[in-house]
């Protein structure tokens, strides 16, 4: 086993690193590494429907698709998050207590009591301090975890805070739980730092495992398929995006057909507003994304009500 404790906070390489040591090599790893604040959704799910599109932009927070399903979190520099990838036998690699059970074990060694979830996720009394998913690749597993340390929790609730009822699609939606944040409940303090760094001698003992660092040519593989994948609107929002949303403006309804969040058709529910007819014809053919339609509306007649209508179409 081989550990790798990421000096990088960059999300696109830290989740673009997640796929090539999946796919490109045969070793298994533990990685463990913290990102910049980030939303990183899962792979099955539809993005729109899982954000709040004003504070994400106002905040400038990267949205980032994984390989692995499951649902919507959010990343920062007070999360540590744990990935494990290793080989198995086809048709038995899925298997959530096999990775829990050690991060389980250290946060009991820290004075928690700690325990998996009927979700998957690690629970400390009735808080969620872990979600995990995995994702299979022939025959490699990977899973992963979120540990909540010092996280900003009211960002973390703003961010994924959505309008997920205006939607009318076939993706997986994330099941919100009740966090909390592992520091204030440790009997004493410590550092996020100290933690991290407390869990990689923790995981090292606990598998025998060798320090590993990435050479300039892996880096470079890496930070291709960061640029090229992982910052990619089309695999971040576009993918699995096909769907209705159907939004009040002025009393007036509009449902918007998407497909692979591409906006197709608005459909007008009894309206003679002109005015609406022409917002309709001006949307059909641009994407269903927050910033883009804010910049491409701005230039229009709808320009001094923009950030109405933006509200209103997300």
């Amino acid at each position: 086993m081989r550990i790798i404790l990421q000096p990088t906070h960059d999300p696109y390489f830290n989740i673009a690193t997640e796929e090539y040591l999946l796919k490109q090599s045969n070793d298994d790893y533990i990685i463990l590494y913290r990102n910049t604040p980030s939303v990183i959704v899962g792979k099955h799910q539809n993005t729109m429907a899982e954000l709040n599109h004003s504070f994400i932009n106002n905040s400038k927070i990267p949205v980032i698709r994984r390989l692995s399903g499951g649902g919507t979190v959010f990343h920062d520099l007070g999360n540590v998050n744990f990935c494990f990838i290793v080989n198995g036998r086809e048709g038995n690699l899925v298997d959530f207590k096999r990775f829990t059970i050690p991060i389980i074990e250290y946060l009991n060694w820290l004075g928690l009591n700690a325990y998996r979830g009927e979700k998957n996720d690690i629970r400390i009394g009735n808080y969620k301090v872990s979600g995990n998913a995995e994702h299979v690749h022939k025959n490699r597993v990977m899973h992963h975890g979120t540990l909540l340390f010092s996280t900003n929790l009211l960002w973390l609730e703003q961010a994924i805070k959505s309008n997920e009822n205006s939607y009318t699609d076939r993706a997986i939606r994330s099941n919100r739980s009740q966090t909390i944040n592992i520091a204030e409940l440790l009997p004493y303090r410590m550092t996020v730092e100290t933690f991290e760094n407390s869990l990689l001698e923790f995981l090292t003992e606990y598998y025998s495992a060798t320090s590993f660092k990435f050479d300039s040519s892996a880096k470079k593989i890496i930070n291709t398929l960061a640029s090229t994948k992982y910052s990619d609107w089309n695999w971040n929002y576009g993918y699995n995006a096909s769907y209705d949303f159907r939004v009040n403006i002025d009393s007036e309804i509009l449902v918007l057909k998407v497909n692979n969040g591409i906006i197709e058709k608005v459909e007008i529910l009894q309206s003679s507003s002109s005015w609406l007819h022409k917002l309709a014809k001006l949307l059909e053919g641009k994407r269903h994304d927050y910033a883009y339609l804010k910049n491409e509306l701005g230039n229009t007649e709808y320009s001094e009500k923009i950030q109405e209508i933006i509200e209103n179409l997300f």
